[in-house]
């Protein structure tokens, strides 16, 4: 029998997907895979480094394991050793670390470790690859799939296009190769996920787009495709167009705005445009539509006028689901260096504020959904109820739909009349 190895991922869905390839590739050669890391032979720490509670949470898990090491062997990988590289051996007793950009590397460390030998690999361009490689699923009923790496939008605030690189868009023939795979398996939803989805494409030699990949993939047999990290600049007519008439194509789009105020939304390096007109033009472009945004409160220069404006724009546009982050002033990002920076009391303040403001939009808005039905693809059971969600509730990040019922099947479709609701959950029974 092989070496047992375990991964614990952190972060982001996209580093979920590496994790699942590294995975795959270990399971195809002599390792035997487990999910207790106590029980593992090595280690593999996929580590998230985008903003400081990230770092934080990345240093507390590797201390955590580094404690109960015994005689395992320990890989960290990710953004963590693209930002810290040497320094990362200064955390705690690790045996190798890799950057990011290649699961394949990953693989490859684990199989060259030797005792007593550190080993840091870090490509500061990222490494770059063009391979698409196996996956463990560790998602099912659902799938995430990655159609590109990096990302060249460079807002102020992000060490996302330093972590990772320039964007580096699939090729759509492997893509589609991946979701042939995903779809023969039994997964039943595809979450299309990127640094910025609506870019894909642009890359490429071929010139493609979004729309047209969202138009092949739907031809395979999955019940539901999302498409999360819309870049709001970039929500054509088009993209809209074919949302609303392909019934495979969740009626859901998540577009991380930021913030509201045309002076803020410079200061972050995004696009300052029309956010009210984009909304409207989705909302009466898909019949039915949810929408989720984040926001970033206490950006340096956020005066008082400009968060009013923030609030105003929540209240006004009620977004179905809605996430709020505090601003963390990472070093390398050009917004470390700007003048005016908010003090941690008054984001906490803020942040309070507009989370409040969304729970009681959120809570009418499930309010509304009392006594219809909806088809809702079941997750998991925990106690006396199944666990699912509905085409507009995102794996992970959004509510979900806690289900009365007898032998339901996990990853089948059910049809489920709402019958109470909360803030952020509804609760529903079984049409037979």
């Amino acid at each position: 029998m092989g070496k047992k190895v375990s991964i614990i991922s952190l972060g982001c869905a996209k580093n979920l997907v590496d994790s699942e390839n590294i995975l795959a590739l270990l399971g195809e050669d002599k390792f035997v895979i487990t999910d207790s890391y106590k029980e593992s032979d090595v280690v593999i720490i996929n580590t998230c480094a985008f903003i400081k509670d990230a770092v934080d949470e990345s240093i507390r898990v590797i201390k955590e394991i580094a404690e109960k090491k015994n005689r395992k062997k320990i890989i960290v990988c990710g953004c963590l050793v693209q930002r810290f590289k040497e320094k990362i051996f200064k955390i705690a007793d690790i045996d190798g670390a890799i950057g990011t950009g290649d699961p394949g590397k990953v693989f490859e460390l684990v199989k060259t470790l030797k005792d007593n030998k550190k080993i840091l690999l870090v490509d500061d361009k990222t490494f770059v690859t063009n391979k698409t490689y196996p996956r463990l699923i560790t998602t099912f009923p659902y799938a995430y799939l990655k159609i590109s790496e990096g990302c060249n939008n460079k807002c102020n605030y992000c060490l996302i296009p330093y972590l990772r690189g320039s964007q580096r868009s699939r090729k759509m023939k492997d893509i589609l190769k991946e979701a042939d795979d995903l779809s023969k398996s039994g997964i039943k939803e595809i979450v299309i996920i990127a640094q910025d989805t609506t870019n894909y494409g642009t890359d490429l030699k071929q010139r493609t787009n979004l729309k047209e990949l969202l138009v092949e993939i739907t031809k395979y047999d999955f019940k539901w495709v999302r498409i999360m990290y819309c870049n709001p600049a970039r929500i054509t007519d088009d993209l809209i167009e074919e949302i609303s008439k392909n019934e495979k194509i969740c009626k859901y789009l998540d577009i991380p705005l930021q913030h509201s105020h045309p002076e803020i939304i410079k200061k972050m390096g995004r696009p300052v445009i029309n956010y009210n007109k984009i909304i409207e033009n989705i909302r009466k472009g898909i019949k039915e539509v949810r929408l989720r945004t984040t926001f970033m409160i206490g950006f340096p220069g956020e005066k008082e006028v400009h968060f009013k404006h923030l609030v105003n724009f929540i209240k006004e546009n009620k977004f179905d689901r809605c996430g709020f982050f505090k601003y963390s002033r990472e070093k390398g990002t050009p917004s470390f260096d700007f003048d005016q920076q908010i003090d941690e009391e008054i984001k906490d303040k803020r942040l309070e504020k507009v989370v409040k403001i969304q729970e009681r939009i959120s809570k009418n808005k499930l309010k509304n959904m009392v006594g219809k039905t909806y088809d809702v693809l079941i997750e998991k059971k925990d106690g006396q109820f199944y666990i699912g969600r509905t085409e507009y509730d995102a794996p992970e990040v959004d509510g979900v739909v806690f289900v009365s019922g007898k032998n339901l099947k996990l990853g089948n479709f059910y049809k489920v009349k709402i019958t109470s609701s909360s803030a952020y959950d509804i609760f529903g029974e079984v049409i037979i």
